[in-house]
């Protein structure tokens, strides 16, 4: 469905911003929290339980990550604030709100400016018409890479009618969020077991990612053509 030939040094530099973004986002919330309570983890949760409005939270966990800020900070942060159970279906509702409003946007007059847009990131745009498939666009989705915001606007832009789109956007991508989401839970309740569960999630899913991108990867490859020698007189 999508060509994945983007440029390694546009993924290199996104996940290096993402890095730096939450590196020094928690070695702040860090200081602070080590200079008021002498204990970071406890000033993480004070500093967002006390000094981080809940409504603007979700304001910036709703609207930031459409335009291309990196989801994986709010995931954390939502298990953090909220706890587990509240965490998870937050960032549910949160994700299926990003993928309605963007499948909406690239169906309108906004098209041409995405699709230049991706254009200018040397990113491949999927073809405008055909049949959709379903099994490529899961398999897409589902391989690591590209960032979320991305990701969501090349399978609406690809002939994925909005409910199936929704269906294995929604799916694949939550499913890839749950190891963040489990690990701000963890942190707040202090709970080791599920800190580990979230550890042994986010390695496992880590493997299979692997393993399915790089068997993807090589059914895509050409074999080469046979080469015809000349037959002994």
């Amino acid at each position: 469905m999508v060509d994945r030939a983007v440029p390694k040094n546009f993924c290199l530099r996104w996940r290096s911003v993402v890095n730096i973004i939450v590196a020094t986002v928690l070695l702040l919330v860090g200081i602070w929290g080590y200079v008021h309570y002498d204990q970071p983890l406890a000033g993480l949760w004070h500093f967002l339980e006390h000094r981080v409005n809940p409504l603007l939270f979700i304001t910036l966990m709703l609207i930031l990550p459409i335009f291309g800020i990196p989801l994986t900070p709010f995931l954390v942060l939502a298990g953090v604030k909220f706890g587990l159970v509240a965490g998870l279906l937050l960032s549910a509702a949160v994700m299926l709100g990003h993928m309605v409003v963007v499948y909406y946007l690239v169906h309108s007059f906004l098209r041409k400016w995405v699709i230049g847009l991706l254009h200018r990131l040397h990113i491949a745009v999927p073809e405008q018409q055909g049949s959709p498939r379903w099994r490529p666009a899961t398999i897409f989705m589902l391989i690591p890479g590209l960032p979320y915001a991305v990701k969501n606007n090349l399978l609406a832009l690809s002939p994925m009618p909005f409910a199936p789109y929704l269906l294995i956007n929604w799916t694949t991508q939550f499913s890839l969020s749950l190891p963040f989401i489990l690990f701000g839970g963890a942190v707040v309740e202090m709970n080791y077991t599920l800190l580990a569960g979230a550890a042994g999630l986010a390695l496992c899913g880590y493997v299979l990612l692997s393993v399915l991108s790089r068997k993807f990867r090589y059914s895509k490859q050409v074999p080469p053509e046979p080469v015809n020698r000349p037959r002994r007189s």
